[in-house]
């Protein structure tokens, strides 16, 4: 049986997507990006660093575009100012508990799988272009330990 897709709109932007597909992966393929930090293809969505918040008409609270499936009609807006101030209160939170001065690689191996400290050390020493070297294979990125 086939997939019945949604159509909704993203930033202004329409999409259509597979029924069941979360609001971050239709604004991926929308070519829209919403910053997240605890989402990873390989590992079940659960939402929890709250960077990926977005709002929705008719919905009172900010969802969490990484564990939010899409609705057909759904009117979704990342760049809101309840989201934007949202977002930036979860990674001060977040940043504000950790430094990424952990053992490189990490003694139990990162989710991510970069090594932060060889990242923040490139950055320290030049041209933030080579610090992508550090990055994970997956495309996960240390972004938040950029200081």
């Amino acid at each position: 049986m086939e997939a019945k897709n949604v159509s909704l709109t993203i930033d202004g932007v329409k999409v259509e997507v597979p029924e069941g597909t979360t609001v971050l992966a239709a604004a991926e393929k929308a070519g829209i990006e919403i910053p997240n930090l605890c989402f990873l293809k390989s590992l079940a969505p659960y939402g929890a660093c709250g960077v990926c918040v977005v709002e929705a008409e008719g919905c009172p609270k900010l969802l969490r575009a990484c564990a939010t499936t899409v609705r057909e009609g759904m009117v979704v807006n990342s760049k809101g100012e309840r989201a934007l101030k949202a977002r930036k209160l979860a990674f001060e939170l977040l940043m504000g508990d950790h430094d990424g001065d952990c053992l490189g690689p990490c003694k139990i191996e990162c989710p991510a799988h970069t090594d932060c400290q060889k990242y923040v050390g490139e950055i320290a020493e030049g041209p933030t272009a080579r610090s992508t070297s550090a990055r994970s294979p997956k495309g996960a990125s240390p972004t938040p330990l950029r200081r």
